[in-house]
């Protein structure tokens, strides 16, 4: 089957592997999509099964060859990323993070991804107590001023398996609304007024350098600019901008919002910590 996505100038190709298609309905949430007859327009990403697997083949996956992927749901976790990158394309005018953005209290507060800093898992436990997801990995912004934050409509994904020492109500809390899962990953089904929809904005008025340190004291530091700046811009993708228009138009972002550094140990403490700052 083919798919015509609404937002996006080409098709999807599932060919021979509609259940990856149904799962891609499952983890998505305010997209709009319809089959489509083959042979209308030329797929931007095409899905199929393969020898070795699930194969992918879009212009985002290097060298040309397939990605495969024996598990449906870590295929569907990936084609996510190519999904997001022929949004950004064909939008003509979003940038995106590699990032988490969640509404605290009423301020967009966005996660750049830092090494193993445990922001989808801070994403979960700030939906648990009741705070609005926009992005748990993958966040598309507008640039301006302000920069607004624009919601992918993804499901946030965890890591299985889930930490021995997470806190109680947040393991129950992710058992009650589990999705998709396989060995690898599992989705977190949020209900409809905690995870926004695709395209559903808000201003960035926060930025946070998480640091998970195990058996850390909990704390809040502010933190300057060109750090937070330089770790933007590693995590950025999408337009094809020169360094310098990604430069400016982030920078633009970095001015706009409050930079803090977050350390600490438990998911617990850092959800009071931002609440505590941001609510």
């Amino acid at each position: 089957m083919w798919i015509k996505v609404k937002g996006l100038n080409d098709p999807i190709a599932f060919d021979g592997v509609d259940n990856l298609a149904k799962i891609l309905g499952q983890v998505l949430r305010g997209w709009t999509f319809k089959e489509t007859k083959k042979g209308k327009g030329t797929p931007i990403i095409r899905l199929s099964a393969g020898p070795r697997g699930y194969e992918r083949r879009s212009p985002w996956v290097q060298g040309g060859d397939a990605i495969v992927f024996l598990d449906p749901v870590d295929a569907v976790c990936d084609l996510l990323l190519d999904l997001e990158h022929a949004y950004i394309k064909d939008s003509g005018c979003l940038l995106a993070l590699h990032a988490a953005g969640v509404k605290i209290g009423s301020k967009l507060v966005v996660f750049p991804s830092t090494h193993e800093a445990g922001k989808s898992l801070l994403t979960a436990t700030l939906a648990q107590a009741g705070h609005r997801v926009f992005a748990d990995d993958q966040l598309p912004i507008l640039p301006g001023a302000p920069t607004i934050a624009v919601a992918p409509g993804f499901l946030p994904r965890l890591r299985n398996p889930l930490p021995d020492d997470l806190d109680a109500e947040v393991s129950d809390f992710i058992e009650k609304h589990s999705g998709p899962q396989s060995t690898q990953f599992r989705y977190v089904d949020l209900a409809d007024d905690v995870l926004a929809p695709l395209g559903e904005q808000a201003p960035i008025q926060g930025l946070v350098l998480l640091n998970r340190t195990p058996g850390a004291s909990p704390q809040m530091e502010t933190v300057g600019e060109a750090e937070v700046l330089k770790t933007c811009v590693l995590q950025s993708f999408g337009r094809s901008l020169n360094a310098i228009e990604v430069i400016d138009h982030l920078h633009n972002m970095v001015k706009g919002a409050e930079c803090i550094k977050l350390t600490y140990s438990t998911v617990k403490q850092a959800q009071a910590l931002l609440q505590e700052k941001f609510a």
